[in-house]
This record gives C-alpha cells, structure tokens and sequence, in this order.
C-alpha cells in the first residue's frame, strides 16, 4: 500500500512537471520580425546621423504609395534603382572628380554568397580599380509588408580591407531602401556617395 501511494504520488508529480514544461512554450510569443517599428526607427536613425533620418522619413514617404513601388524577382541579384552620384577628386579616375557608384542586392536563398532566405546581401562596386581603405556606407531599409525597418553600415572587411557589402536580416517581402555615405581608397582618393534608393524582394 505504502509502494502503492508513492507510485502515485510520483506519477502526479512527474504530470505536473509535464504540464509546467509544456505551457511556457504554448505561451510564448512569436519573435517580432527583424527591424524596428517606425517610431523607434526615427529615432534609431536620428541618432545616427542627420542623413539617415532623412532617408527614413523618405523611405516612410514613399510607403505610403505603395503603387509606385514594383519590386523585381525573387532570388535573383537586385541592382539599386538608379547608380549614386558620387563626388571626389580622382573618384571617376585619374582626376575626373565625378562617378556614378553602382550596387545591387542578393536576396536568399543563395549559396555564393551564403544569404537565408529573408535575408539581403547588399554590395557596392567601388568606383575606381584600387582597394577601399576606409568606408562609411549607410544602408536604410524598410520592409514593405511590416514597416519595420534599420540603419546599417556596410562593413564587411577581409583581411582589414573593406569590402563595401554587408548581410541583413530584412524579413521576407518587399523592401525598400536608401544608399549614402563615403569610401576612401589606399591611394588618398575620398568619394562621396550622395544617395540613391533601392526596391528588392528578400
């Protein structure tokens, strides 16, 4: 009788510890997607510099006539909508103080380069044949289908070089985006890229 309780008494236990286990993990919340709500986006971008919240306030703008707004493909390579402006002496070459810097998007899910899928990998060609030495690239993003959204760097380095690139976790869905900043080259040149936009689908 006494073996008899103590079966009992430890199926119950072991029952309710089940229960406990299991109800924690039907009360969690689904993870918010990647990004931050437009308030905290404002704010995210005021902190960090003057440009980037004016590209968020346009990103928002332009959120609001989603007619407009025709993104490409899925899962094939993205170019930005227009190239950037870009001014600097030497930055179209030789002395040519003017270029054009072009980039583009690879959306997952791709293999080379790895990118999941609700990714974007965001690339920038530099605009003369010599190797970055320092970069300050701003990427602002905002996914259409959430309005969630962030301010990155684009600062993937190898071996200390900058490689004008960085992966994002976006959210699946369109997103759009603004494109500004500078790259200095190993030769002194300083170019800035004044801005363009980009549509991609991630």
């Amino acid at each position: 009788m006494q073996q008899r309780r103590w079966t009992v008494r430890s199926l119950t236990a072991a029952a309710a510890a089940a229960v406990a286990v299991a109800v924690p993990a039907h009360a969690v919340a689904e993870p918010a997607p990647p990004g931050l709500p437009p308030d905290a986006l404002r704010a995210a971008a005021a902190a960090d510099s003057p440009e980037a919240l004016r590209a968020v306030e346009s990103l928002l703008a332009a959120a609001r006539t989603p007619a407009l707004f025709e993104p490409p493909p899925r899962n094939t390579p993205q170019p930005f909508m227009q190239p950037a402006p870009t001014f600097g002496l030497g930055c179209g070459g030789g002395f040519t103080p003017y270029a054009m810097t072009t980039g583009w998007a690879q959306p997952g899910p791709n293999a080379v380069p790895p990118v999941q899928i609700g990714q974007l990998k965001i690339f920038v060609s530099p605009t003369i044949p010599t190797l970055p030495a320092r970069a300050d690239l701003k990427f602002v993003w905002l996914n259409m289908e959430n309005f969630r959204g962030g301010v990155a760097t684009l600062d993937d380095t190898v071996g200390g070089v900058p490689q004008l690139s960085k992966t994002l976790d976006t959210g699946t869905g369109p997103v759009l985006s603004a494109l500004f900043g500078s790259v200095q080259y190993v030769d002194g040149t300083f170019c800035q890229v004044v801005y363009t936009m980009g549509a991609f689908f991630a």
